[in-house]
């Protein structure tokens, strides 16, 4: 009896007193977005961080004021800033909500291992946050200039531009990137945003656009659209969504055909020759609808829409082709940078192979001979048999 009244005290006293580190949402600021650049006269980090004003975005009681503010430190740690926004904010940063961490194209080259330490070790930031690279411009402009957006806040936005990326634009979370950056098998690509120039209202709009390779942790330059579809058709598992892919057109001179690829499949096959030779395969395999016909002569009877879907399968397959081997001979020759893991391909089926190179696998990268196999299957034109041709 007495025991059971001593351990119903001490589950009081516990309820009671509450969790001793217990925050009140009253007293937390919730960072949605932060972006790094670095003035280089002084050689000091700048932090912006995006607060949300929850009153603003209120459904009950809206207010008419922005409903975000743009905090900036500078130190010599990320950490540091951090603390130091707490000197100037009514809120104690709370950074478990943050969506995206844009990073000055500067910063990215001297390395982001170092800033991305604290994030690690004290786990204010969770690991599937976007990392994204901003090009020509600050990264903190794009945390406050006018954009596409239905959203007000442009932390929503800036994440609904990386969850809906298509093939053209790379993303990658933090956890991805730091597994990357540390493993030798494989090197990280980011994302990349710009602002481009508009006819119309905003007039300067965001863009989330091609891809930043990285060695080790330290940028080394950018790819295209082209070059980032490329990627993509070989490291076809980050695909998260369909794409669309426009060819020119066979029966008619400047139009052009687009499918719509649904599904996607690749594979990277390391060979290793008696002579300890090392090459690569890579197979990619996709299936897809026909989406949009801008010829307009008629294509007649069954065979000949079979005949002519078949040659559109050869002229996608063609095209793929091409832009694998442009973007690889890029990370070969530009950057020796193994964005696909070739690597980690031949460490699984061939680790002694891997161990004899894997100090130099970058320069060994840039030298490996491959092959590229592609093959489209064309499932169904859509609900319309043929074209689309006026009556004269």
């Amino acid at each position: 009896m007495g025991k059971a009244f001593v351990l119903t005290l001490l589950a009081a006293i516990v309820f009671i007193s509450g969790c001793w580190d217990r925050q009140e949402l009253t007293e937390i600021g919730f960072v949605a977005a932060m972006a790094i650049d670095k003035d280089p006269e002084t050689g000091l980090y700048d932090l912006t961080s995006q607060y949300l004003r929850p009153a603003a975005e209120s459904t009950l009681t809206p207010t008419p004021d922005r409903p975000y503010l743009l905090v900036s430190t500078t130190g010599q740690t990320i950490y540091e800033m951090m603390r130091k926004a707490n000197q100037t904010v009514d809120r104690q940063g709370f950074y478990a909500h943050n969506k995206v961490i844009i990073i000055h194209e500067d910063v990215a080259k001297e390395g982001i291992t170092p800033i991305f330490d604290s994030f690690e070790r004290e786990k204010d930031i969770r690991g599937h946050v976007w990392v994204c690279i901003a090009k020509d411009t600050s990264a903190k402009s794009l945390l406050d200039i006018k954009a596409n957006n239905i959203s007000r806040i442009p932390a929503d936005y800036l994440e609904g531009l990386l969850d809906q990326s298509e093939l053209s634009a790379a993303s990658i979370n933090v956890l991805n990137f730091f597994k990357q950056t540390l493993g030798k098998d494989r090197d990280p690509v980011a994302g990349v945003l710009l602002l481009e120039e508009a006819e119309h209202e905003p007039f300067v709009r965001i863009k989330l656009s091609g891809g930043a390779v990285f060695t080790d942790d330290k940028l080394q330059g950018f790819l295209d659209d082209i070059e980032t579809r490329g990627y993509h058709w070989i490291t076809a598992k980050e695909l998260n969504q369909m794409a669309t892919l426009a060819i020119p057109s066979i029966i008619e001179k400047d139009k052009m055909v687009t499918l719509l690829i649904q599904e996607l499949e690749a594979q990277i096959i390391p060979k290793v020759n008696e002579g300890d030779q090392i090459s690569f395969v890579i197979e990619v395999q996709s299936k897809g609808r026909l989406a949009e016909l801008q010829a307009t002569n008629g294509v007649d009877d069954r065979k000949a829409i079979l005949d002519y879907l078949a040659d559109i399968e050869k002229e996608a397959e063609k095209k793929i082709e091409e832009e694998i081997k442009l973007v690889v001979d890029k990370a070969q020759q530009d950057f020796k940078a193994d964005i696909f893991g070739f690597g980690r391909e031949l460490n699984k089926d061939y680790p002694e192979a891997w161990n004899k190179v894997e100090e130099n696998w970058n320069e060994v990268f840039a030298q490996v001979p491959y092959t590229v196999q592609v093959d489209v299957t064309i499932r169904n034109s859509g609900l319309i048999q043929g074209t689309i041709e006026a009556e004269e």
